[in-house]
């Protein structure tokens, strides 16, 4: 679903926001049972098309007035409960918007709801045990992904333009490749983060689902830019993020072949860690599709890429007992308190968070074991410093999304190490990455979406979307 051709149907009065708001809603009232959405409220949704109209009438509208969309419900909203995926906040409310939820209502976007997701986003197939499960949006045998997989859904299936998530070690590129949508995490900071519930805060970053690049250069001109609430966002010039598509990625020459200068780094511990053979040859099929764009292919070498998931991991459960402790201060805290409080809490937890919970209690818990995260810690920076030599000599990298493809939700277990693998390498650097879908592969029961990573500089996303934009006009 293209925004450009929406906001002609609303601006020029073909259809009203109301009766595009109530058309989605129809299609979703037919798939309520796949757990796609958490919370929905009809009341607040004709509040906010009766806002979306006024703006109309006044000549005050832009290109999101009117728009649908949907969050992740680990973003707090005034209207609605935000309940990150937890039976323990079954019924909180807050009193504060995201900040970037508060720029898109101004604009008189329309929040549909909030979409169902793994609890405290620990997890990576959306197989939420209190909110129910959340299928595949082209066969249900077949996992979300995680922990964003109810946001992908209506994107994927063209009811919605965009829809908004967040990414902590791929929870925003992983359900885009096994939905066929695109997945954007921009650089860390780039987006405010003021209002969204804490994973891991060193990592934790805003990201945006869509089937068009151009949506999503839209929706990062709106919502990016310095917040004086969040301290880890910068306080930079504002940036049009559409000024480089159709044209050549040498700006100041004509040449046939449009991304003639562009030099792409390529690992080869990536293909040494790619454990199946169909996405080995997808990923060689995109270079060749590059090369032909004129592009070249520089070789360059990722350190500590094998202990990238032993850093991830150690650094996110660290990061993630300290953020959950505040739930249930009297349950860590008090001795007495301890045995009366340890069933009801411990209950409450899926089998992700309390792996991940005790994980990081015993990780920071004594002076003893703090050495690993301080360590990890340590080897982050070199990984970082790695990552800013390699840039000096390529534009991009090119890597999978994922070393495997879409596996079966009973299966999940059996294909935890692989998950994280190549995604959690951008969170831990802070660096701007996008998944783009690439190639189906026919079954003969089902399909399954093929895609590839592509990593830029910081602050570079406006070069990244002119790169995805050219290649998906030709491929």
């Amino acid at each position: 679903m293209n925004l450009l051709k929406l906001y002609y149907l609303i601006f020029f009065k073909k259809i009203k926001p109301f009766d595009l708001s109530r058309f989605i809603l129809k299609k979703i009232e037919n798939s309520l049972f796949k757990n796609y959405f958490i919370n929905i409220d009809y009341n607040y949704i004709k509040k906010q098309c009766l806002y979306s109209e006024k703006l109309l009438l006044k000549n005050k509208n832009n290109l999101l007035t009117g728009i649908p969309t949907s969050y992740k419900d680990v973003f707090s909203t005034k209207n609605l409960k935000t309940t990150s995926g937890s039976r323990i906040l079954n019924n909180y409310k807050t009193f504060y918007n995201t900040t970037f939820l508060n720029k898109l209502n101004n604009l008189g976007v329309i929040n549909i709801g909030k979409n169902n997701m793994d609890e405290f986003c620990v997890g990576s197939n959306t197989f939420n045990f209190y909110f129910g499960k959340t299928d595949n949006s082209l066969n249900k045998n077949l996992t979300a992904g995680g922990s964003s997989g109810g946001s992908v859904h209506l994107v994927s299936k063209n009811l919605l333009p965009f829809s908004i998530g967040s990414d902590t070690g791929g929870s925003v590129r992983q359900p885009s490749l096994f939905n066929n949508v695109i997945g954007f995490k921009p650089t860390y900071g780039l987006i405010s983060r003021y209002g969204m519930f804490s994973y891991s805060s060193s990592m934790d970053t805003v990201g945006i689902f869509s089937k068009s690049i151009l949506n999503i250069s839209i929706i990062l001109n709106t919502i990016s830019g310095f917040d004086v609430k969040d301290q880890t966002t910068f306080n930079l010039i504002k940036e049009d993020y559409t000024r480089y598509l159709n044209k050549n990625w040498l700006l100041d020459k004509v040449c046939f072949k449009k991304l003639k200068g562009l030099n792409i780094g390529v690992s080869k511990n990536f293909f040494n860690n790619i454990y199946n053979f169909s996405i080995r040859s997808n990923i060689e099929n995109v270079l060749l599709n590059f090369e032909f764009l004129g592009a070249k292919i520089i070789f360059i070498n990722i350190l500590f890429f094998d202990f990238l998931i032993t850093i991830y991991n150690i650094i996110s459960s660290s990061e993630l007992y300290s953020n959950i402790s505040k739930y249930n201060n009297k349950f860590l805290f008090d001795k007495n308190l301890f045995s009366l409080n340890k069933k009801s809490f411990y209950n409450t937890l899926s089998i992700n968070t309390k792996n991940k919970f005790f994980i990081g209690n015993y990780l920071i818990s004594t002076n003893k074991n703090k050495k690993f995260f301080f360590f990890s810690k340590k080897i982050r920076t070199l990984i970082l410093e790695n990552f800013k030599k390699n840039f000096l000599i390529c534009d991009i990298i090119i890597l999978p999304t994922m070393s495997c493809n879409a596996w079966y939700t009973l299966n999940f277990n059996l294909n935890k190490n692989l998950i994280d693998k190549f995604t959690s390498v951008t969170n831990l650097t802070g660096l701007p990455s996008i998944n783009i879908p690439s190639k189906i592969l026919n079954f003969e029961n089902f399909k399954i979406f093929q895609g590839f990573q592509i990593i830029g500089d910081y602050f570079s996303e406006a070069r990244l979307i002119q790169v995805i934009y050219e290649y998906k006009k030709n491929f």
